[in-house]
């Protein structure tokens, strides 16, 4: 069984035209977003209703979106978070809080770190097998080091790779930890890391102040992690100006 995946942090659909026509032309099977605004009001701007054009543009009958705060937003609650759309049926879901509960986001820079993160977990079935998928936005900080919260991320994270004994897996998102950490290093010892040692970053350096942050252009941030049972056929991380993130694309074989 061959699958194609893509992952992407949206940046909130900023670049919202670009964005959706990117991600139609991959015609994926398996798509993993983070950063995802999911809004039924249509007066407001199309990017707040992100969740709902994308399954009606890249055709996908299964969806499941996991919240992981409200924003306010042209005098509406939003809420934001992860997502993840499917060729194939999704049969069962969970969405694990690392440390911040589920509520409105303050929006001011000096409580950007206490936003709520998540990891969401789904269960495929594919031509009869199945697949786990876990898609995450870590911990947010002024760096992507190692730091006490992180690290206890890590580890919630892989209680949940555990969870799931030998069954094959993948799991994918923006860590909001730089590729070199300890944190990243404990997933690399359970599993495959799709892009281990391959790009410099991670981050569209178009939409970055290199002079501000030139931390971005060494970023490594966004990931892709499959079980020992998968073999990756191709990956890619094509640099394109639909983010401020690039995304990663991979064909999987299990």
């Amino acid at each position: 069984m061959t699958l194609r995946v893509v992952c992407l942090n949206l940046w909130g659909g900023i670049l919202f035209e670009e964005m959706v026509t990117f991600c139609r032309q991959q015609n994926a099977d398996l798509y993993l977003f983070q950063e995802v605004f999911a809004s039924d009001d249509r007066s407001l701007d199309p990017k707040y209703q992100s969740l709902r054009i994308l399954q009606e543009e890249l055709g996908l009958a299964y969806v499941h979106f996991a919240p992981a705060f409200i924003e306010n937003e042209q005098g509406k609650k939003i809420p934001q978070g992860n997502a993840i759309l499917s060729r194939f049926p999704i049969h069962e879901v969970s969405t694990l809080f690392y440390d911040v509960a589920f509520g409105e986001r303050v929006n001011e820079w000096s409580q950007f770190h206490l936003t709520p993160r998540n990891l969401q977990h789904v269960l495929l079935t594919i031509e009869g097998r199945q697949l786990h998928v876990l898609n995450t936005q870590g911990i947010w900080g002024e760096d992507g080091e190692d730091s006490e919260r992180r690290l206890a991320m890590i580890e919630k994270i892989l209680a949940e790779v555990r969870s799931v004994g030998e069954e094959p897996l993948l799991l994918a998102g923006d860590f909001n930890v730089r590729d070199t950490t300890h944190a990243i290093a404990l997933l690399n010892k359970h599993l495959q890391n799709v892009f281990k040692g391959e790009l410099t970053t991670s981050f569209n350096i178009k939409q970055k102040d290199l002079k501000k942050f030139p931390g971005f252009a060494v970023a490594v941030v966004d990931m892709m992690f499959v079980s020992p049972n998968i073999r990756v056929l191709s990956h890619e991380c094509p640099q394109v100006d639909v983010s401020d993130h690039l995304p990663l694309l991979a064909t999987l074989e299990w």
